[in-house]
């Protein structure tokens, strides 16, 4: 038996005054109550109950060491309440995604997840950024691109391609086609793109990145998330390059166009990152089938 279990018998007996009480009470061994009480004296070398042929009770310092228990037998049950919470489907999910995943995606969807579980808050770290799991106290992080932190748990979800795009605006004013040769030969000072989260780069200089290869492009612009990325690109300020899943919906109602589709596409991962931990509550394992579910179906979609 565990101490706790130890713990709750020796206050039983110091209550009945009687180890054969509570035997019968327990359906227990007299042996094993004995024993549980022996083992507290011994491992904290005091006497807690003095023993006669007729009666048991306390030691002087077995009250003051009832009174430390009792405590900590109401304040162990009071953590079994995190038991119960999972098992009535109550308590917090904590995931962090990138911007545009959340809103285009999570959040309008979100009703479906608590139709099945109303009482379970959803908190959403939504941030470009490379999420942390331990510092942000984060349950899980969707990743888009490659997973280096080899402590963290990766589920894959999706791969998808990198499209290369340009805003109609764009096109218009440049009046010609764009073709990767074109590009390479020297010509790229007639074209700029948007660059996205450079560090430290005052070249004037980015790349577009492709399955086997990368063009460098001179940019004008810089952003540091995809809202803006994807709303200077639509404003015809540069070539950019986002996740077909994004870009598809602005081919179709002929927003954007895909260009140098000669050129085979860079292909993203998209995975869930947990951290090593065993035990997760039946909210929490839905969540995850879920998401992954919708976001397999959203990011499936094709030209």
């Amino acid at each position: 038996m565990d101490k706790i279990e130890r713990l709750k018998i020796f206050c039983l007996v110091a209550e009945k005054q009687s180890f054969a009480q509570v035997a019968n009470l327990l359906n227990l061994p007299r042996s094993s109550i004995t024993y549980a009480v022996q083992s507290l004296e011994k491992e904290y070398e005091v006497l807690l109950l003095n023993r006669t042929t007729r009666k048991v009770n306390l030691t002087n310092d077995g009250v003051l060491f009832y009174q430390e228990v009792r405590q900590l037998i109401i304040q162990s049950e009071e953590l079994n309440k995190f038991k119960l919470q999972n098992r009535e489907d109550v308590g917090q999910i904590k995931i962090g995604l990138p911007i545009r995943m959340a809103t285009q995606y999570l959040i309008p969807h979100l009703d479906e997840f608590y139709q099945k579980y109303p009482q379970v808050r959803v908190l959403i770290h939504s941030n470009d950024d490379f999420s942390n799991l331990i510092e942000e106290r984060l349950d899980c992080v969707v990743r888009v691109g490659n997973v280096n932190e080899g402590h963290l748990i990766a589920r894959p979800i999706a791969q998808v391609d990198l499209f290369t795009v340009a805003s109609t605006r764009y096109l218009h004013h440049y009046n010609d086609a764009i073709h990767i040769d074109m590009l390479k030969m020297g010509y790229a000072q007639n074209h700029s793109m948007i660059a996205y989260q450079l560090k430290n780069n005052d070249s004037g200089w980015s790349q577009l990145v492709f399955q086997d290869r990368q063009i460098e492009l001179p940019y004008r612009l810089s952003v540091e998330d995809t809202e803006s990325y994807l709303q200077a690109g639509l404003q015809g300020l540069g070539i950019f390059q986002i996740p077909a899943f994004d870009a598809i919906p602005f081919i179709h109602n002929q927003k954007l166009v895909r260009i140098l589709e000669e050129e085979p596409c860079f292909k993203l991962d998209i995975n869930f990152l947990f951290l090593e931990r065993k035990y997760r509550p039946s909210y929490f394992q839905y969540f995850i089938i879920w998401l992954e579910s919708l976001l397999k179906s959203k990011l499936s979609i094709s030209l």
